[in-house]
């Protein structure tokens, strides 16, 4: 393994890491925060202010940064099972065009994400004073870590690199 191949393979482990410690947060947190507005409405019958507000926009971080994670982990929604059937050429060929498509959608996501949680500026949400655009960034992240697994992976499938049958999801080795 070359140098540029261990570098790659380490900010891969690290990028790995970090979205297993972001997706477990949110995923926590979202239940604590959740199970909490229950708990205080029908137990101490004393609604909290952010019982809807606040769950609504983690669970749409956890949205987009959880499909990055499902794009790192071969995890997302795909056809795997054609792909089986196909010889190794043709299913070079098609897992190339998936991640140019995959990548591409990424990059719009990022692109359009990002100019639609610019828009929020210095808004913060209603019920606690948090900036909106700490929610709203995740929708640009999660495109752009999409976008930025699909080109290596894109460059590792042309390149010999990487073998189709590595990018099908990790439950079916």
């Amino acid at each position: 393994m070359d140098r540029f191949d261990r570098l790659v393979s380490r900010f891969d482990h690290w990028l790995g890491v970090m979205l297993d410690i972001m997706v477990i947060t949110l995923a926590g947190l979202l239940l604590l925060l959740l199970n909490w507005a229950v708990f205080a409405r029908f137990i101490l019958n004393d609604s909290v202010s952010w019982g809807e507000e606040l769950p609504a926009h983690l669970l749409a971080m956890l949205t987009f940064i959880g499909a990055a994670y499902l794009t790192r982990t071969n995890e997302h929604l795909g056809f795997d099972a054609v792909l089986r059937v196909m010889p190794a050429g043709m299913m070079r060929v098609v897992t190339a065009i998936n991640l140019v498509l995959m990548g591409a959608f990424g990059a719009m996501l990022a692109w359009y994400g990002g100019i639609a949680a610019a828009s929020f500026g210095a808004r913060s949400l209603i019920s606690i004073d948090a900036p909106m655009m700490l929610f709203r960034g995740a929708m640009p992240l999660g495109g752009a870590l999409i976008t930025l697994f699909c080109t290596v992976r894109f460059i590792g499938i042309v390149t010999g690199r990487i073998d189709a049958l590595d990018l099908l999801p990790e439950s079916d080795a």
